[in-house]
């Protein structure tokens, strides 16, 4: 028994000795990174097809985006607008008496007439998904706000499947009870 112990122990003895020399001997790629200067980082990353920001630049960059996002969110709303829903229950009528005031005035007419909307929701639906339709059909405001609230109260793990009928109206608190019920 004493025999295959030893040989065992002289072989994770040359096996440890083998790696410490290996460590010591060849170059190791963390330390040429750790010697590089900025801007030698900066030209690597550059040449394998990255861009670099300082942290200024990315905030313009950021900003400019948000600006560009709404704007055409913006002009494809108005695009509705003037287009008209295909639901009955979103149209309204319109008489030719004040056009000009009631496109004026659409914004405050979307805010105060109610919207209602059946929603379907199938297996395996994520709750951003189901944000993004509530959102899209103007039964809510910010598509983020309601997915961060669903998972913060704990009831994306409680949607049931089926056919809700939702209001614009109505609270997240209630359409995220009326969905899980």
């Amino acid at each position: 028994m004493k025999q295959p112990i030893r040989s065992f122990a002289l072989g994770l003895l040359s096996a440890g000795i083998l790696l410490l020399v290996m460590f010591y001997f060849t170059n190791d790629p963390k330390s040429k990174t750790e010697n590089m200067s900025t801007d030698d980082m900066i030209k690597n990353v550059e040449a394998k097809g990255y861009h670099v920001l300082t942290e200024s630049e990315y905030i313009s960059v950021s900003v400019t985006s948000d600006e560009n996002k709404k704007s055409t969110d913006d002009s494809s709303k108005t695009k509705e607008d003037q287009k008209g829903s295909g639901s009955d229950e979103s149209q309204e009528t319109e008489t030719g008496e004040n056009t000009k005031n009631e496109k004026n005035n659409s914004t405050s007419e979307k805010d105060n007439r109610t919207v209602t909307y059946t929603l379907t929701v199938e297996s395996g639906m994520a709750p951003s998904t189901i944000s993004g339709i509530l959102a899209d059909n103007d039964i809510i405001k910010d598509q983020d706000k309601f997915t961060q609230y669903m998972e913060e109260e704990g009831y994306t793990t409680k949607v049931q499947l089926g056919d809700f009928e939702l209001t614009s109206k109505m609270s997240h608190y209630e359409i995220a009870e009326k969905l899980t019920n």
